[in-house]
């Protein structure tokens, strides 16, 4: 495990230029990619995140302060109900003298989740940094190099640390919610054969939409969710229209769509109203072998692990109790 581990973080961080993207899957690589990251760092780091309560992150950050680093943290201060979740780590941070900013835009809330090391480099994560992050849940996080790419983030970054507005350019970044409805739509209706989706939850009414139409048209559309969501009658919709729906015990934080079995977006944005339209959220288009391979071989290995359920009026006598557990499970989880 530690010879793989070394493997991986030179892969990463010192042979970048072997291509653009690289993949980080967990809960299998765990913490030591992106505490690579912080610690290999040479000058600065910015990092942007909704939830931060991992100490091994913490540590690394203020370790990186005391080496002379420039670091920068753009935290969300009011999770949607944990609104105190992150206060210690902002309270350690500025004990730090690290600088730390809250949303000055109107955003319905801070959900990006990025890196940005000495404006060479970017990591666009589906994780906050937690602790579920590397025990049960299943997440992504994409290494990028390209120059014109991490320039944009690096420029959002800084608009939204000082509250301006910026120009977005790139077409493979989708920000949120500035183009985020358009491009995704755009992605999905391009599709020729099939659609492979992890997401938390899917609500969205015009992603269900189109999901449905890419189903009867003859496209293969599957989706991988947490248990919890398996008597969401939101599903309900796209299982009756055809989309493949199963179940993982892993709980499904990921959000990412596979088109083709060549093409993916990877990054914050859930599927939901408030993801697309309220927050500020970053994902990237993709179609880098090394990133869609992984990518697609991580899904069939959770599709053939996840189980299959009849929706929410399969089991009628236990109605009540599961509509209700659904609610509240959906409360807790909805902006995670």
């Amino acid at each position: 495990m530690k010879k793989m581990l070394l493997v991986i973080m030179f892969f990463f961080f010192v042979c970048p230029a072997y291509a653009s993207e690289q993949l980080i899957i967990e809960p299998e690589m765990g913490r030591a990619p992106l505490l690579s990251a912080i610690n290999n760092s040479q000058s600065s780091i910015d990092i942007v995140l909704y939830g931060l309560t991992d100490e091994d992150f913490i540590h690394a950050l203020t370790s990186s302060k005391q080496q002379g680093k420039k670091v920068r943290v753009l935290l969300e201060s009011n999770p949607y109900l944990s609104t105190e979740e992150n206060q210690p780590a902002i309270r350690q941070l500025k004990k730090a003298d690290i600088a730390t900013e809250a949303n000055k835009h109107s955003f319905q809330l801070i959900h990006q989740k990025t890196f940005i090391l000495d404006d060479k480099n970017a990591i666009v994560m589906t994780c906050n940094l937690t602790h579920g992050t590397f025990t049960n849940e299943r997440n992504f996080a994409l290494v990028i190099t390209d120059p014109a790419m991490v320039q944009e983030i690096s420029q959002v970054f800084n608009a939204d640390w000082q509250g301006n507005t910026v120009s977005l350019q790139h077409n493979n970044l989708i920000w949120s919610p500035d183009n985020s409805r358009r491009k995704l739509l755009h992605f999905i209706h391009d599709a020729q054969s099939s659609i492979k989706i992890y997401a938390q939850n899917i609500t969205d009414y015009k992603m269900k939409g189109a999901l449905v139409k890419a189903a009867k048209s003859g496209i293969s559309v599957q989706v991988i969710l947490p248990d919890t969501e398996k008597n969401n009658p939101h599903l309900d919709y796209l299982r009756n229209a055809g989309v493949q729906l199963r179940f993982s015990p892993y709980l499904i934080h990921a959000k990412v769509i596979v088109v083709d079995q060549h093409r993916a977006i990877l990054g914050s944005m859930n599927f939901t109203k408030a993801g697309i339209d309220r927050n500020r959220e970053l994902s990237v288009i993709t179609d880098e072998p090394q990133v869609i391979q992984p990518l697609n071989n991580t899904f069939e290995q959770d599709w053939q692990k996840s189980s299959i359920h009849n929706g929410i009026f399969s089991n009628v006598p236990h109605f009540p109790y599961s509509f209700m557990q659904h609610f509240k499970q959906l409360k807790q989880q909805w902006l995670a």
